[in-house]
């Protein structure tokens, strides 16, 4: 069930599926859509009620106009997304820079938040986003290096999209570049990425926060070869978060949801499954 959501003042598009105990998708970027969780985790509507959206200006969700993109309009257009669904409490499945929106609502919205699954987790801070950044670069090649210095000053200059740039990091995020015949093409708003981006890197820090989540169960997932494996998630996510559990996925990158659906699947479902003991058989 597809719709347009207005939240105050902006259409933002929700699709649900499935029914059951609920699941609210957080996509990364910033600055894609949900179909990049499709058609990977649409086994879990077997059992829960899946709820994605775009995030604002994001997909087909309204574009933002001249207000800028932030963090803090992120969580506030999930909290608005939580109330119009009549949901008492929500659990959430982030990834990428999703799971720094999952945490940024969570340490703001802590009574309205069940559980939280993170995959390709960041961390608690800015350092996590830049570590990423610089781990990238470690990885491209001095070609793709240079490609994607051209390709970026042609992207501002309107010459080139957002695609063009993706086309040369896609390979970069998994393990095996055979999967990426598996990802959707999704579109990408490059003036959302940007200046949440910009945010991130001068404004995201949940360190005196933390304590907000004591009472929140938190499993992350993490590919074996991220560009934040598991170790660096150990330093930049579980050592403020001690309850969290981290599950290493092997032989797999940054997108986890896209070369290991089965594995993210089975995980979640164990995570999220019903507290009231009343879960149906789960099949992948």
């Amino acid at each position: 069930m597809e719709q347009l959501i207005k939240l105050n003042g902006h259409h933002v598009n929700v699709n649900i599926v499935g029914e059951g105990e609920a699941i609210v998708f957080l996509h990364g970027g910033p600055g894609s859509e949900h179909r990049f969780f499709l058609p990977f985790v649409l086994p879990l509507s077997h059992k829960y009620k899946l709820i994605f959206y775009d995030q604002r200006g994001c997909g087909k969700s309204e574009p933002h106009g001249n207000k800028p993109y932030s963090m803090a309009e992120e969580v506030n257009t999930l909290e608005l997304l939580r109330s119009e669904l009549k949901l008492e409490k929500m659990n959430l499945f982030g990834e990428s820079w999703g799971s720094m929106l999952a945490l940024l609502y969570a340490t703001t919205y802590p009574d309205r938040v069940n559980k939280i699954f993170l995959t390709a987790a960041i961390g608690i801070s800015s350092k996590g986003y830049k570590v990423f950044a610089k781990e990238l670069l470690k990885k491209m090649s001095v070609k793709d290096k240079v490609k994607y210095f051209w390709v970026s000053r042609k992207t501002k200059k309107g010459t080139a999209s957002a695609e063009d740039i993706l086309a040369i990091l896609d390979p970069y995020y998994v393990y095996s570049k055979t999967t990426l015949k598996e990802k959707r093409s999704t579109s990408f708003n490059q003036q959302a990425n940007q200046m949440i981006g910009k945010d991130i890197k001068n404004n995201y820090d949940l360190t005196d926060k933390v304590d907000k989540l004591a009472n929140i169960p938190i499993k992350v997932a993490q590919g074996s070869d991220d560009m934040l494996p598991p170790y660096k998630i150990q330093e930049l996510l579980l050592n403020d978060i001690p309850h969290a559990e981290l599950h290493e996925i092997q032989d797999c990158g940054h997108w986890t949801v896209v070369e290991k659906p089965e594995e993210i699947n089975f995980l979640a479902d164990k995570f999220f499954e019903n507290r009231m003991g009343m879960e149906k058989d789960f099949k992948l």
